[in-house]
Parts: structure tokens; C-alpha cells; sequence
């Protein structure tokens, strides 16, 4: 072997060697995995095409001919888009104010404000919907309970189950991360131009609606389109909120054709119609690009900026701060879990009271305890494959995407754009076809892995957008020396910009850890008996009517999901006390 080596290297070019007999298995091993994470980000689009194309008795086409005359589909592409707009509209009048609070106010405690936002962060979207059911249902919800008392007659004032109510928590739900995403642009306007319009007798409400609000416009604009594109696809509150009075939006009307309660699945109806979901998302997804492209049309020239000055508030606009922050936390969070804590106690839904509070007891957590050590093995299983796949994966795609001048990197922006256009009920539409079309070979469908691949592929986006911002703002020229210094580039890459970029790996891993532990979508899709997690068990136990049972069950993976939060502050603070 060694003599072939040493011939082909007296004969041959040296671009040939490299390909022949690659010097650097590092660069390799990226390389292949970058590859393998394309192909897991193609598969769900590539299954849909084909399952659509080639599933109709009618030709190519009846499929969509199929889906396009169903009498469910215009509604529902309707209901989608006012739910989608409407969630935008109640998520900025929650996003703007909160923004402004933190970053332009002196309101003390805003530790305390962050970590209400962070908690609505990570609690579920079902688990809020489910604590809403069991207060506002029609039939013996205990808020229409406690009016019913009141008023003395038996009229229903709330409805849960409407699209209104859908809209309401998800645009609250939505206002959490968007927060996030919103402070760094309340930040970054130069406070002068307040103090200069107070000089001039301007209040500091006015030229906050007048000076600061228009500055941030393109940034709300922004995100309000990057989450419309959420909103569309979200599944939990419409599916357990809307589906139940027959009220369908995209994304449960295609789950409707899989589960179809009254006869077989509709696979060709449900790739159609999960690929026309994807291309009305594409085409928001390429709106929100091109308002994040233009923004900087409407950026202030201000210089050095001298630091900034915070509205000092009256003790009265400090009461008014904390009752909106306090409010938004009860609506989000808050309420939904105490109903929770309540119901999980209770063998049936009544009026919280003295009487109520001594009936209180723990045999719904005694009975779903068989449950939990199933379900925490599959959920563990996620917790580990899921982030350690996503952020192997995000850590080379990205690497390539900010080091290379490649047609790979072009492929990884493409497939990037086109993964985060999927909505997550068609991307596990795409990889169930995946997994029926492989179990021949590989008997994957029906498993928890092909769970674990789907979310990976959901979720590697998120990843990859995380890890390329810390990997921008390392230099190219500590690799550039290295590989001077005789350090091969996949080499530099391992020992040099991993542990540089070693914190947004970690955030990012428990994020997807955090994740795999709210998702709902993609296991309600996917899993088959022994497969379920705590969020297919609670849906389960839900739709079966056991209240108390998925309030407990709801309720323990509350805790967990308190306990993972809690291990990443003390691992992300022992990391900033270290640096």
C-alpha cells in the first residue's frame, strides 16, 4: 500500500492526490457530515414531491385536484391566515411594551421580568391549552363555574373552543421569544433623541409612540413576518382548541387526513396539502428576508453613542409596569398552571374552595406513575440524540457556511432557507413517508429514532443560526496562522474553533434538549404504541377525557422542564464567572 502511495504520488497531480487520499480526516469528517445533514434536511420536501406526484389513481396531479376540492380546505386556508394575522397583531401589543420596559425604563427588579419571560419561554404551548380547557370549556369549565354562580343562570359567557381563543394565547405564547428577538433594537436607539424632544417639552410616553417606536418599525416588521410564518404553522393550540368544535387551520386539517377517525389515511391528500404549506411559507420566508435585507435603510447615523439613560419612572408608572409585566405572566403562564396544579388533584373539575382543597389528593399521580418510566426513557432518548445530532451537525454546516467559497456553502444557505419554510407537521408528513419507505431495509418506522431524526432536522436550523453568529465573530486569521504553523484545516477546526465557539454549542444544546421536551408536533405525527413521550401521553389522555390524570401527567414534565431550565443558568453563570 505504502509503495502504490508513494507511486501515485510521483505520477499524479497533486489536486488528484488530495481527492485519491485525502491528507486531513478531520476536514473529511466534516465534509461527510455536512453532507448527511443535507440530506436529512432534503428528505422531507424530496418524500412530499414524490408521495404527491405518485399517489393518486387519477394521475399525477389528483392529489392536489383532491385536496383543492375538499370542502374543509378553503376555510381552512382562511381560518390559517386570520389566526396567522391575528397572532401577529396580539403578540406586538404584548412584544412592544415588554421590549420597551427592559430596555428604556429604570424599573427595578428586572431580573424578575426576565425570568417570568424566560418561564413562558419554556413551559409547552399544550400545557397552556390544556390549563385553558380546564378553565373556560363550555360545560364545566371553573371560570364559567365561578359566572355561572355569580350571574345565577346557566349561560356559557366563554368559549374556549374558538379561533379567538387560539389567536389570544398564541400571540401571547409568540410574544416570549419575540421579546427576545426585539430588545436588541430598543437597545441600539441612541437615547439623546428622547432626552432632546423632553427638552423641548415633549412627555416620554409621546416620543415614545413618536421617536422610538417608528426607529424600531422595520424590526417589528421584521419579526411580525418571521412570525406570522410561526403562527401559520403551529399545531398545539389549534389542535387542541379549534379541531375539537370542528374548526380547522392547515396544520389540523392535514393531521386530520393522516388520523382519519372514519376511514384510511389520506397520504397523497396529506402531501399535497403539506406542500402547499411549505410554499406559502416559502414565500413568507422570502418577505422576511428581504425586510431584514432593507433594514438598514432606516438605521440612525448617531457616532459614539454615550451610554444610555433610562426613563426614570413615577411610582405610579412603576405600579402600571409591573401590573402589565404581572398580567402578561398570569395570562401566559401563570393561570394555566395553578389550574393544573388543581385539577391534577381532583377526580373531577370544581370550583377551587376550602371544601375543594381538603378533597385534593395524589392518585392521579399515583395512577399515571406507571406511565412515566416509558415515557421518560423515549423522552430521554430525544433529549440526548436530538441536541447531540443537531449541534454536530449545525457546528459543521456552519463552519463551511462562514470558512468556505463552495457550492456547498450555496447548498447549505439553500437548504437552510427551505428547512426553515417547512412547517413541523409537514416535515414529519415527509420523514413517516421516509420511514414507510425504507422499513423493508431499515425498520425505522413506528420507532423512537425516526422521531429523534425528524426533530433533528426540524431543529438543526435554530442550531445552525446560533453557532454561524459566534463563528462570525471569530477571525479567520487564527485558523489562517494555524494552518502556517503546519495545523491541518479539519485539525484547526476540532482544537481551534470548537472550543472558541464552546459556549453557543452548549446554549445550543440545551435549547434542543429543551425542545425535544415541548414539542408536540412531531411525536403526535410519528409515534405508535411504545414510541410515546409526556406530550403524545398527555394529548392522549386528554382527548380520552381523563383530566386529572393529564393534569398530573402535565405537571411532571412541568417540573422537568423547571429542572433543565434551572441546570442551564447554573452551567451558563459558572461559564460567565469562569470567563
Amino acid at each position: 500500500m505504502n509503495e502504490l502511495t508513494n507511486t501515485l504520488h510521483d505520477e499524479l497531480p497533486e489536486h488528484w492526490l488530495r481527492k485519491l487520499f485525502p491528507r486531513d480526516p478531520f476536514l473529511v469528517a466534516v465534509q461527510v457530515v455536512v453532507i448527511i445533514a443535507l440530506m436529512l434536511l432534503a428528505i422531507p420536501v424530496v418524500t412530499l414531491v414524490w408521495t404527491s406526484l405518485t399517489n393518486g389513481e387519477g394521475g399525477m396531479f389528483a392529489d392536489f385536484a383532491a385536496v383543492m376540492s375538499h370542502p374543509q380546505f378553503w376555510p381552512a386556508m382562511g381560518n390559517t391566515l386570520i389566526v396567522g394575522g391575528g397572532t401577529v397583531v396580539v403578540m406586538i401589543v404584548f412584544t412592544v411594551p415588554l421590549a420597551w420596559i427592559y430596555t428604556r425604563t429604570d424599573l427595578p427588579c428586572k431580573s424578575v421580568m426576565l425570568a417570568l419571560i424566560t418561564i413562558n419561554v419554556a413551559i409547552p404551548s399544550f400545557l397552556v391549552a390544556l390549563g385553558y380547557i380546564f378553565i373556560f370549556n363550555p360545560s364545566n369549565g371553573v371560570g364559567n363555574e365561578i359566572w355561572r354562580m355569580i350571574v345565577g343562570h346557566r349561560e356559557t359567557p366563554f368559549n374556549v373552543y374558538s379561533l379567538q381563543w387560539v389567536i389570544l394565547l398564541q400571540g401571547v405564547a409568540l410574544s416570549a421569544p419575540a421579546f427576545f428577538m426585539m430588545v436588541p433594537t430598543f437597545q441600539g436607539i441612541d437615547s439623546s433623541l428622547e432626552e432632546a424632544a423632553a427638552a423641548n417639552g415633549v412627555k416620554r410616553w409621546t416620543a415614545a409612540l413618536y421617536i422610538v417606536l417608528p426607529l424600531a418599525a422595520p424590526a417589528i416588521l421584521a419579526v411580525a413576518a418571521y412570525y406570522f410564518i410561526i403562527a401559520i404553522e403551529m399545531f398545539d393550540y389549534a389542535g387542541m382548541l379549534a379541531t375539537p368544535a370542528r374548526t380547522y387551520v392547515a396544520a389540523t386539517l392535514l393531521y386530520a387526513f393522516i388520523h382519519d377517525a372514519t376511514g384510511l389515511p389520506r397520504y397523497g391528500e396529506g402531501a399535497s396539502l403539506g406542500l402547499i404549506m411549505a410554499g406559502m411559507a416559502m414565500i413568507l420566508a422570502i418577505a422576511y428576508l428581504y425586510c431584514v435585507r432593507n433594514a438598514d435603510r432606516y438605521v440612525v447615523l448617531t457616532g459614539k453613542r454615550k451610554a444610555q439613560t433610562p426613563i426614570a419612572l413615577t411610582a405610579g408608572g412603576r405600579r402600571w409596569c409591573w401590573g402589565f409585566v404581572s398580567a402578561y405572566f398570569l395570562i401566559g403562564t401563570g393561570l394555566p398552571l395553578l389550574m393544573l396544579v388543581w385539577a391534577s388533584g381532583m377526580p373531577f373539575l370544581q370550583i377551587p374552595s376550602w371544601e375543594g382543597l381538603q378533597q385534593w389528593n395524589f392518585q392521579a399521580y399515583r395512577n399515571v406513575l406507571a406511565m412515566v418510566p416509558g415515557l421518560l426513557k423515549n423522552n430521554l432518548i430525544l433529549m440526548l440524540v436530538m441536541p447531540t445530532l443537531g449541534v454536530l451537525m449545525a457546528a459543521c454546516m456552519a463552519w463551511v457556511g462562514t470558512r468556505f467559497k463552495s457550492r456547498m456553502r450555496k447548498g447549505i444557505d439553500v437548504a437552510v432557507m427551505i428547512a426553515v419554510a417547512v412547517p413541523s407537521i409537514v416535515g414529519a408528513l415527509g420523514f413517516m413517508f421516509f420511514g414507510l419507505g425504507i422499513n423493508s431495509h431499515i425498520a425505522i418506522y413506528g420507532t423512537i429514532w425516526l422521531i429523534a431524526l425528524a426533530m433533528t432536522a426540524r431543529y438543526i436550523t435554530w442550531a445552525n443560526r446560533t453557532i454561524s453568529g459566534a463563528m462570525m465573530q471569530l477571525h479567520p486569521e487564527i485558523e489562517e496562522a494555524s494552518v502556517v504553523s503546519g495545523v491541518r484545516r479539519g485539525q484547526g477546526f476540532v482544537s481551534i474553533v470548537l472550543p472558541n465557539v464552546a459556549r453557543s454549542l452548549v446554549i445550543s444544546w440545551f435549547w434542543l434538549a429543551l425542545l425535544s421536551l415541548r414539542e408536540l408536533t412531531i411525536p403526535v405525527m410519528l409515534s405508535r404504541r411504545g414510541t410515546d413521550v409526556f406530550a403524545t401521553a398527555i394529548w392522549g389522555l386528554n382527548t380520552s377525557g381523563v383530566t386529572d390524570e393529564a393534569a398530573a401527567l402535565s405537571m411532571i414534565l412541568a417540573v422537568m422542564i423547571m429542572v433543565l431550565v434551572t441546570l442551564f443558568h447554573i452551567v451558563s453563570t459558572r461559564w460567565e464567572i469562569r470567563k
